[in-house]
């Protein structure tokens, strides 16, 4: 366990080291195509102890390339480390310097990769104290700068760029600038995002590949498209533009709420049935996906790994409710941090207490759309 003054000092860096699998598989989808016995540049601008460019040489020298090997860091003992790592490779640099500040030149590489510290500029202990000088608002973590100084000195004529980034790159308001001219300068080959923490640092981290030259990524253009990036992951429905309308979400689904008589209605119906629709409770419910049969549930202090609802156990007054409920709709979690809402366009999921439910007062209503409003 580090002591709480190494603890600090790392979060003044930002210094947070990737793990292995991780750095394998985005060097794996950010290498450019190598030709036997070609020298393949490769810089990481703040190198730490040197794994991405390690792990870039080995799959360069597997491709039949030659390694030549740029690190810089600001840290002195992380530039003995990667010295250390990366020794037994003939065509070596590391330097201890700030990559953001550095006068690079003429200097163009084939690939630029890393992990860029993450010092967010809310945090006094972290703060750069000045703007931006890579086009991030006041507000953008030092990450964005990265980003910025990746695409720039990846070689224009096809380089390629593979970083591992705090999720806030893709939605952060004072990124837009910095993602608007990566969009203008290179493509997005590769993405992958996680909602878990894959390492020390208390950030939820996506890894982007690009590649200079060819076309520009169409798809990134319009900033909203950056969260691509996580909603394909979770197979959210991209939905097509919509035309700006004057008309409120109760002109289009009514809204209701379950009470204590469908709760107490309900708890002889429930159990884990092979028949009778999926019974639904808060805890199941995420933005754009519901977890039933994937978590056990508690209802009525029971534990149910697939709840369904025996409809002929219900009174034919709750039986009237639920079939009223077996429809077309979008159920919600209100009682939540945020609110997170899912659509059920076959109609096939009973709600439980607290949850909302949102039902189209026409067919025309997509409850997709409904969701992503909600959402």
């Amino acid at each position: 366990m580090p002591s709480a003054a190494v603890a600090d000092a790392r979060k003044r860096r930002g210094d947070y080291p990737t793990p292995g699998a991780l750095v394998d598989e985005v060097i794996a989808h950010a290498l450019p195509s190598i030709n036997t016995g070609q020298r393949v540049t490769v810089l990481d601008p703040a190198c730490g102890d040197g794994r991405f460019l390690e792990v870039a040489a080995q799959h360069i020298q597997a491709a039949g390339g030659v390694p030549v090997l740029v690190g810089v860091d600001v840290h002195d003992g992380a530039v003995r480390a990667a010295r250390q790592l990366l020794s037994r490779y003939p065509d070596v640099t590391v330097a201890q310097d700030d990559a953001l500040r550095r006068c690079w030149g003429t200097d163009r590489f084939d690939l630029v990769v890393g992990n860029p510290p993450y010092l967010s500029q809310l945090a006094t202990a972290t703060t750069r104290r000045v703007a931006s000088a890579f086009g991030g608002g006041p507000y953008a973590d030092t990450a964005v700068e990265f980003l910025a100084l990746a695409v720039e000195l990846a070689r224009p004529d096809g380089g390629c760029i593979g970083l591992v980034l705090p999720q806030s790159v893709l939605s952060s308001r004072d990124a837009a600038d910095v993602r608007a001219g990566v969009a203008r300068r290179a493509e997005l080959t590769w993405s992958w995002w996680s909602d878990q923490r894959v390492f020390d640092a208390a950030v939820l981290v996506c890894a982007l590949a690009f590649r200079r030259g060819g076309r520009a990524s169409a798809a990134l253009c319009h900033d909203r498209a950056w969260t691509r990036v996580v909603t394909d992951r979770l197979d959210v429905p991209a939905l097509p533009a919509m035309s700006p309308i004057h008309t409120t979400l109760g002109d289009r689904v009514r809204l209701t709420a379950n009470f204590r008589d469908q709760y107490y209605g309900l708890v002889p119906a429930v159990a884990d049935h092979e028949l009778g629709p999926p019974f639904v409770t808060s805890g199941l419910v995420d933005p754009g996906h519901c977890r039933w049969g994937e978590q056990p549930v508690t209802f009525a202090r029971r534990r149910f790994a697939r709840p369904r609802v025996d409809l002929e156990r219900l009174s034919p007054k709750l039986r009237r409710w639920a079939d009223g409920l077996l429809v077309p709709k979008v159920v919600i979690a209100n009682q939540t941090a945020v609110i997170e809402a899912v659509a059920d366009p076959a109609g096939e999921w009973l709600p439980g207490v607290p949850l909302l439910t949102a039902r189209p007062l026409a067919t025309t209503v997509d409850v997709h759309r409904v969701a992503a409003v909600l959402t």
